[in-house]
């Protein structure tokens, strides 16, 4: 997966501006692993730990994404305090197997950002590249 240096900024302020609470969001593209816009959505739970999007608001925002001619190729959210890993509830609550998981913890100093396939109870890391040009 490939997103540039100004789409992976506004998903890490994002993660930033709902710290303490997890951020989510949609990442999306036209081509496969190639992103092309970041999606931020609310967590209606405001919760550190877990994050929840109304389907009415989801439905939208990928109505939006489709007049954009784009699909969603990942959920991306956060890790306020803990490793970049999908949890046992990232793994039992990602429905979509073909669009992967994008997760960003801000447990150091730096933001970490991991990205991964998800297949019923295990995943499989994937690279995911900034691109600076």
């Amino acid at each position: 997966m490939k997103i540039s240096k100004t789409l992976y900024d506004q998903m890490i302020n994002h993660g930033l501006q709902e710290l303490p609470y997890e951020a989510c969001g949609l990442l999306a593209g036209a081509e496969q692993g190639h992103i092309r816009s970041v999606w931020p959505l609310k967590n209606e739970w405001k919760s550190s730990t877990r994050f929840y999007v109304s389907k009415k608001v989801v439905e939208e925002t990928l109505e939006q994404i489709d007049l954009k001619g784009q699909k969603v190729l990942a959920v991306y959210h956060s890790h306020p305090a803990t490793a970049p890993y999908p949890s046992y509830t990232d793994l039992k609550n990602h429905t979509e197997y073909g669009v992967k998981m994008v997760i960003v913890s801000y447990k150091t100093s730096y933001p970490h950002t991991k990205c991964f396939s998800i297949s019923e109870k295990s995943y499989d890391e994937h690279p995911f590249l900034i691109d600076f040009s």
